[in-house]
């Protein structure tokens, strides 16, 4: 995962603490949004604390992954979709040699999505297929990896989640090596 860059919200930080993929860099927080990914100052290891347009501008990528959009539920889902169309334009201006992996935003247990009226997995399997969109199977590439973590209800299992919304931190090894395993097949690498 060397020359590869994470960018995404709270999720993409378990990644970063738990999944074992050192070597990439992660461009990530609580909080972070497709409306706020361009304005952020994050620290990222073994850089500093810097902006995204900072970290394109001082390094190349071979692959970007990207998961966001949970965040921005409750927003109109049309500037959501465009929002997320500017950032995938942009990433391909800044790194034009770079592979896109848009991720799928993971479920949320079966009890939250049916208590919630903006965090749901309908909310989330909608805005998955207009991310899915995105994808050209070029440049830009779609990886979901829900079923790796969801339920016979295709909802996030409640035994692999405290809060109803992460994973605990044990299954990011898991997600980190899938993520691997399924760059390579998508990608067709070594």
């Amino acid at each position: 995962m060397e020359n590869s860059l994470f960018i995404g919200d709270s999720r993409t930080v378990g990644l970063m603490e738990y999944g074992q993929l050192d070597e990439a860099d992660y461009f990530c927080c609580i909080g972070m949004s497709v409306f706020n990914v361009w304005e952020e100052r994050v620290s990222v290891p073994n850089i500093g604390k810097v902006t995204l347009t900072d970290l394109l501008n001082n390094k190349e990528y071979e692959r970007i992954y990207v998961m966001l959009g949970i965040n921005e539920l409750g927003y109109p889902f049309e500037d959501i979709v465009s929002e997320y169309g500017n950032l995938m334009e942009l990433l391909q201006e800044r790194e034009p040699d770079a592979s896109i992996i848009v991720q799928a935003n993971l479920h949320v247990t079966k009890s939250r999505s049916d208590s919630d009226t903006i965090y749901n997995n309908g909310m989330i399997d909608k805005l998955n297929q207009e991310l899915e969109e995105f994808a050209d199977h070029e440049r830009v590439f779609y990886l979901d990896v829900n079923p790796l973590f969801d339920d016979e209800n295709g909802a996030l299992s409640s035994d692999k989640s405290g809060d109803d919304t992460h994973p605990y931190g044990k299954y990011y090894v898991e997600w980190a090596e899938w993520i691997v395993q399924q760059t390579a097949i998508t990608l067709k690498e070594g």
